[in-house]
């Protein structure tokens, strides 16, 4: 590889002469018959170099005799034109191009010129975002569509799985998981090379989605990979290199504000400080570094780590068969201490044509997946995960590592104060935990053109996964730095686990096309079963006889099994007409009739249709002669969809093993009801209307399109709280709840040239407001564990606390200490810059002078960005491009619990507590957490963000160098990945998941990598 880069640059710097001629010309359009400046000419295979017409359309270039010269002008074709012996000057027209209307868009079971779509359906092509350092694809997909809002909530290596939700949240205990389809299969995305993916259709509204019916509620997300095309063999190797680094580097208290800060909290509170002024000295001189230590634990869990990609395709064929074959391997190492993955995939796509009429195709995929991680949970929303530890358990006085080579979990003042410091480098080193995933995916599909326009389609499909876990948990001591031990854990364990599922799918599709004077017809039928079933089992014990022992028949007691099985399956027919005048006036109706057993028998039908139309008016008379417009259509939607994503056997009284009895001094095995079922369960239906415009301007550089839409769900199914008294912890799931979704979507995109530089400029806006209009005739639904409500007129999981007003000051007490009269009662021993709280009702309704969570709480902020928004500006010039993609959301709201309460340490932050001398500060006087750690406004703070989420430059090599390595394209690039955040929140990354109340997940990366694409 040296050796080729060297030959390479060596070209790149030689000087090659040819014998050369000059040609003069000149450069019209067909449409005007004007000059048109700014077209690129180039000699054919070397774009990077040449000339562009002047203002006149006029242009000069030196090529080499007999030579092949190429024009290029956005929203032109492109055109070529071969020189003979005698050229000296040449006339060229140049046609308005059409291609961005021919360009089609894969839909269900089929493909739609985009100029005759009547649906609402996102579509991105995957060509130039091959290059993006990902491990899931789905984040490349960010901010690129609107209406799709994709969070990345955590990025463990291996374990990444952002949340997608298509224009908003449409259920409440179901799943909101949308429908992916990878090659005409259900399957994922997330384990896809990007470089294998060659376009992917976002689905939204019910017209383009009711095909699949009950799956498609969340809608519907098709993923196209690549396929071999008739000619030369292509090889293709892509590979980049990445540097991760920590996106959000909170900054924790060091020993000496730490210890400061901690004193006067324990003062506030009425108790005695932990450290002396010695020890502070001690911390502030570095004199006794392994009882008084300055550790960065941030600094210690997080460090910079290496992000490695290396993908290879093969692909062509003749005009009987064609083929792609592709390889990648991909390497992340954690940028948190003892995380990694390593992940291996093929693909193999290979299609034959038997005969004039029939083809058969055979499509594989697979993958083996290693994931390594700490024995404990690195993430957790629900204070628990090394994360969470991290940032609440930690004491900056501890050191790392005490001067023994011991891990260090005491400070000197461990005696009087009693607390231990977790040590996240010890967490993160003992014991071994890893899962090994293995997914197999295949299909055969054969297609028969029976007679013309009639065509038959038959698919068998399948998915098996397998995954073996393995958390190994040893023996260990905790020691003081005098090697005393503190903290044992005496006994080892090991628990292996392993889950294996397999789904097939079986699909017959007839479609028919008939074309006669000005209206064409297309008619498709189709069928498909599909059937999963999944077994889990795992093996325990314990007491080994060392920690080097990592295997079941090691361990001598407590030797536990359990497992678990569980089976669905899907029964469909399906149809679909459309009916085209014209290329005017567009129609289209879809049916499905879905049948699941995860319904009881009485419900297992479900009946969706759809109806869409679509009027081209830029196709009329009156319009066609536009010199500015270059399309325009109208058009809307209605349909209904189902969501069947609420498990296994709701609807079918189950009982829990487990609960076992003493029956005359022995064991015996006992079994009970833990969840209630309800018999009558029936489908969630979603109904979705859009109403859509698409319009292009200038010869197609410059596209409009915009939707307004209505989605609501009804029969939404609801847990609702039971009580305790009725001796289970599951209520049954309730038709009960009625959600909608409702907004308006804006996409606008532009390209031309300029003086040679091609450029680019892609936005898209996307605004939705979620509400709940029934939850079952209740006006709300409190969820404790994180403080939310479901309240009918508000957003699903809307956060619910008390109302902060400020601080109390010295003037709302009497000389003794106590309130005024005139502010209402709260909690703890109240004192100037406590929290003050909002009296806004009471038993009777109207304020009643005491602050009660009862009473008091109101909804005070919403867990869905109103907004969503990405654009993307870009451009190439001579060899060289460049790209910026920019993503955000607006008013979203998350809970920030830091710095309010006395548990581990504070972000620096809290150095700005209010203080008689700073009265405006902006956290409140140290103590009182009783009062101050309230749910309450003051906690949530607003996560709105923009982030410069992808910047790539790259230069590709002039072709008259590469020709001479045999090689058809080289292109360096570097990228950067979440470069730049710009956000009002402190200390957290605002992109986290809404429950996420402590920053407990894995942190996002920022990545710089490197690059290099070889076409051969």
């Amino acid at each position: 590889m040296k050796k080729i880069i060297f030959i390479m640059l060596l070209f790149m710097f030689s000087i090659i002469t040819y014998s050369q001629v000059e040609i003069r010309g000149l450069v019209k359009s067909s449409d005007e018959n004007l000059p048109l400046p700014g077209v690129n000419v180039y000699l054919k295979g070397t774009p990077s170099t040449g000339t562009i017409t002047n203002l006149d359309g006029k242009f000069t270039i030196n090529v080499p005799e007999a030579s092949i010269i190429v024009f290029k002008y956005i929203g032109y074709k492109t055109q070529e034109l071969q020189l003979d012996a005698n050229s000296s000057f040449v006339n060229v027209i140049l046609e308005p191009s059409k291609e961005l209307m021919e360009e089609v868009v894969v839909t269900g079971y089929t493909t739609v010129k985009k100029a005759n779509l009547t649906g609402s359906v996102g579509a991105v092509d995957f060509k130039d975002l091959e290059s993006i350092p990902s491990s899931n694809a789905a984040n490349i997909l960010q901010g690129r569509v609107s209406g799709v809002d994709i969070s990345n909530f955590s990025t463990q290596p291996g374990i990444d799985d952002p949340q997608i939700l298509i224009r908003g949240m449409g259920t409440l205990n179901s799943g909101a998981k949308p429908l992916i389809i990878v090659d005409g299969v259900e399957s994922s995305f997330g384990q896809i090379p990007a470089g294998d993916i060659k376009s992917i259709s976002v689905l939204k509204d019910a017209a383009s989605a009711s095909i699949y019916g009950v799956r498609a509620a969340n809608g519907v997300i098709i993923v196209t990979t690549k396929t071999g095309k008739a000619g030369k063999t292509v090889v293709n190797f892509n590979t980049n290199i990445g540097i991760q680094q920590n996106l959000i580097n909170t900054k924790l208290l060091g020993s000496v504000d730490f210890a400061t800060v901690r004193n006067n909290w324990q003062i506030a509170d009425g108790g005695s400080p932990w450290y002396t002024e010695e020890q502070i000295q001690t911390m502030q001189d570095g004199s006794d570094p392994d009882h008084f230590a300055n550790t960065d634990w941030i600094d210690q869990a997080y460090n910079t780590a290496l992000m490695q990609t290396y993908h290879i395709s093969v692909s062509g064929g003749s005009d009987r068969a064609t083929y792609m074959l592709s390889s990648e391997y991909f390497n992340q190492e954690g940028i948190m201490i003892g995380t990694s993955s390593k992940r291996f995939n093929l693909r193999s796509n290979v299609n034959v044509k038997i005969s004039d009429k029939i083809n058969v195709g055979v499509n594989l995929f697979g993958y083996r997946k290693r994931i390594d991680e700490p024995i404990s949970a690195v993430s957790g929303t629900n204070n628990v995960g090394l994360n969470y530890e991290l940032r609440r358990a930690t004491l900056p006085t501890v050191p790392a590592y005490y001067s023994s080579g011991d891990y260090g979990f005491v400070d000197g003042a461990y005696e009087l104060n009693g607390k231990m410091s977790k040590n996240i480098l010890f967490s993160s080193s003992i014991g071994e935990h890893y899962s090994i995933l293995n997914r197999q995916e295949g299909k055969i599909y054969l297609d028969y053109d029976i007679v013309k326009g009639l065509q038959f389609k038959t698919s068998f499909a399948f998915i098996s996964n397998t995954i073996a876990r393995s958390n190994f948990k040893p023996t260990y001591e905790k020691k003081d730095a005098e090697g005393n031990v503190i903290s044992e854990k005496t006994i080892n364990s090991l628990l292996n686990a392993n889950t294996r599922n397999f789904k097939y799918q079986i699909e017959n599709v007839l479609t028919y096309k008939i074309s006669f004077n000005k209206h064409k017809l297309s008619f498709l039928l189709g069928q498909s079963a599909q059937a999963f079933r999944e077994d889990y089992n795992q093996g325990y014990v314990e007491n080994f006889p060392n920690n080097t022992i990592h295997v079941l028949g090691g361990g001598v007691t407590n030797p536990t099994v359990d497992g678990w099985a569980y089976e669905n399956s899907l029964s469909s027919l399906f149809g679909r007409i459309n009916y085209n005048f014209n290329d005017k006036y567009l129609f289209e109706a879809n049916l499905r009739r879905d049948g699941s057993s995860r319904m009881p028998e009485v419900n297992r039908i479900g009946i969706f249709p759809s109806f869409s139309g679509g009027w081209v008016m830029s196709n009329e008379s009156f319009l066609n002669d536009s010199k500015i417009l270059s399309f325009l259509k109208i058009r809307g939607s209605w349909g209904q969809l189902g969501n069947q994503e609420i498990g296994e056997y709701a609807y079918s009284q189950s009982f829990s093993t487990g609960y076992n009895y003493i029956i005359d001094n022995s064991l015996a095995g006992g079994v009970a009801i833990s969840e209630l079922a309800n018999p009558n369960l029936k489908w969630e239906k979603t109904t979705i209307t859009d109403i859509g415009i698409d319009m292009n301007f200038f010869n197609n550089k410059m596209t409009i399109v915009a939707d307004w839409f209505s989605k609501i769900s009804t029969d939404v199914l609801i847990r609702l709280p039971i009580p305790l008294s009725m001796g289970v912890s599951l209520p049954p799931y309730q038709n009960i709840g009625e959600i909608q979704n409702s907004g308006w979507e804006l996409a606008i995109g532009y390209q031309d040239n300029f003086g040679g530089l091609s450029f680019f400029a892609n936005m898209n806006l996307s605004q939705i407001k979620n509400e709940i209009n029934d939850i079952g005739g209740r006006e709300d639904w409190i969820d404790p564990t994180y403080h939310t409500i479901n309240q009918v007129g508000s957003p699903i999981g809307s956060y619910y606390g008390l109302v902060a007003d400020g601080y109390f000051d010295e003037d709302d007490f009497d000389a003794d200490g106590n309130l005024t009269p005139d502010n209402a009662s709260q909690y703890g021993n109240l004192k100037p810059g406590d929290i003050k709280y909002m009296d806004i009702s009471g038993p009777d309704g109207i304020p009643d002078g005491v602050i009660s969570e009862d009473y008091d709480r109101q909804i005070i902020g919403n867990p869905f960005p109103k907004l969503n928004y990405g654009f993307t500006i870009g451009g190439a010039f001579k060899g060289f491009d460049l790209s910026m993609f920019f993503q955000g959301v607006n008013n979203v709201d998350r809970w920030q619990w830091y710095n309010n309460e006395p548990d581990g340490n504070y972000t620096e932050a809290i150095l700005d507590y209010w203080s008689p001398t700073n009265t405006n500060a902006a956290y409140p006087s140290l103590g009182n957490s009783e009062n101050n750690s309230k749910w309450s406004s003051f906690w949530i703070k607003d996560a709105s963000y923009l982030r410069l989420k992808n910047l790539e430059l790259g230069y590709t090599i002039p072709k008259t160098l590469t020709d001479k390595l045999r090689i058809n394209k080289a292109r360096f690039y570097f990228t950067g990945y979440n470069l730049l955040t710009f956000t009002k929140m402190t200390d957290y990354d605002p992109e986290i998941r809404p429950d996420d109340i402590r920053a407990g997940s894995y942190a996002q990366a920022k990545i710089f990598s490197f690059g290099l694409n070889l076409t051969f």
